[in-house]
């Protein structure tokens, strides 16, 4: 029996378990072995003292004359040396040795203490690493391979998969490591814990380990994005027009760039400044590349930007990183184009323009009411009446105070101007299905 206490207790501190939590697994093993050998009706009473290595087991029995079932019944004579007042018909609780459990109700006590110190560890991993996830973690290496790295964090093994490797991390067991813990998954009813360094998050919480403004708040990092081991782009605000957010991120001579940098394998970070001014934000997304100027399309999510024909290639970057990067930063779409290109797209842009305008005139002109003369024409035009959809939808009252006709003629000029637009109309729809069917 004290040798399963001292099992237990040498479980216990391996796992990091609480002596109370190992107490009552041990207790529970123990109730269920007992209730193994005398049965479900059988209610024990087991206490468990850890530091002194004793284990007490009592259960209930029967005073009798003389006893036909043992495992039930005490003699009276043996039931006065428990309980001296004991009479016939009391049910005493009477000591047991754990040996009297015999051997396969001593396998189901272990089985069941493994089983209540394997939730208990559970719990303990919970507790534990519940209120740290989306924070830096430290941890030795206990194996890396291709297919993931297996850290020891504590007393508890967490999981790097190779996707949140940075690509050159290259660790041998007994390396320490910071990563991220991403989250915590349920692997086969167990807790892992699951870590990264490729993470954007895991570089944000690295500015608030190296940067102490950004620690205190003084300085907010707005956005990351990164392509791991490779660059990255970091913005940055505060509220305080005093502070430089960019240079205190960068340090003197860049020390505090650089350290997390180097803790990232050499990923080059540019840093700048997060504005509320998507246009802006954008400009200093696309640095060190000069921006011209920007068209922006709220409904498409588009910011249309042109720089020099030199600094095209400054702006896309290699295998057009800087510009992904960039997009990934601010949420937006970029359209990068060289102002040679853009001058020649701008053209075509006014032509249609041009063409849009023209049309609508065409279609639009009072000119087209053949009820209209020019004096009519132009007393309209001094009321603001000014094309035929405004005087197909101006009121009797307005018709007749910019003309000075009666009502009735005022009804038959607003209904020219519906009867026209209403032939106008059918005829485009008539085209554009014809153009639609000869395209298909």
């Amino acid at each position: 029996m004290k040798e399963l206490a001292r099992v237990a207790d040498e479980i216990g501190r391996e796992k990091g378990l609480s002596r109370e939590v190992l107490s009552e697994a041990l207790e529970d093993s123990i109730r269920a072995a007992v209730i193994r050998k005398y049965g479900r009706l059988t209610e024990p009473e087991v206490s468990v003292d850890l530091e002194r290595g004793k284990i007490d087991i009592k259960i209930p029995k029967e005073v009798v004359e003389s006893v036909e079932n043992k495992n039930y019944e005490i003699l009276i004579d043996d039931a006065k040396k428990i309980k001296p007042d004991a009479e016939l018909g009391d049910v005493i609780m009477v000591p047991i040795s754990f040996n009297e459990l015999g051997r396969q109700a001593a396998l189901v006590a272990k089985q069941r203490l493994f089983e209540r110190i394997r939730d208990a560890e559970k719990q303990v991993v919970y507790d534990e690493f519940q209120g740290k996830v989306g924070q830096i973690v430290t941890g030795v290496v206990l194996k890396s391979d291709k297919d993931n790295m297996i850290v020891s964090i504590g007393k508890t093994e967490a999981f790097m998969p190779k996707r949140e490797v940075i690509p050159g991390d290259y660790y041998d067991r007994g390396d320490y490591v910071r990563a991220l813990l991403l989250e915590i998954r349920v692997v086969r009813g167990w807790p892992q814990l699951i870590l990264s360094r490729t993470h954007p998050d895991f570089l944000k919480k690295l500015f608030e380990v190296e940067i102490p403004e950004v620690f205190e708040g003084i300085i907010e990092v707005k956005s990351v994005a990164r392509e791991p081991g490779d660059r990255a782009k970091v913005a940055v605000y505060s509220k305080s027009s005093s502070i430089d957010p960019v240079g205190a991120c960068i340090g003197l001579k860049g020390t505090r760039i650089n350290a997390i940098s180097n803790e990232l394998r050499g990923e080059k970070i540019d840093v700048i400044e997060w504005s509320p001014d998507p246009v802006k934000f954008v400009c200093n997304a696309l640095s060190p590349a000069e921006v011209i100027l920007t068209n922006i399309f709220e409904d498409e999510k588009t910011i249309e930007v042109v720089v020099p024909d030199d600094q095209l290639s400054l702006a896309i970057g290699k295998r057009g990183q800087n510009v992904r990067l960039a997009a990934m930063l601010t949420g937006w779409r970029l359209d990068v184009l060289k102002e040679s290109e853009y001058n020649i797209i701008r053209k075509e842009r006014m032509q249609e323009q041009e063409e849009e305008l023209k049309e609508f005139y065409e279609i639009y002109n009072l000119e087209n009411i053949d009820i209209l003369d020019e004096n009519m024409i132009s007393k309209l035009l001094e009321h603001g009446i000014d094309d035929v959809e405004k005087l197909s939808t101006a009121s009797v009252d307005e018709v007749v105070m910019a003309l000075g006709v009666n009502e009735d003629q005022a009804i038959v000029i607003i209904n020219s101007a519906i009867d026209y637009l209403t032939e106008k109309l059918d005829e485009l729809g008539y085209e554009e299905e014809e153009i639609s069917d000869e395209e298909e």
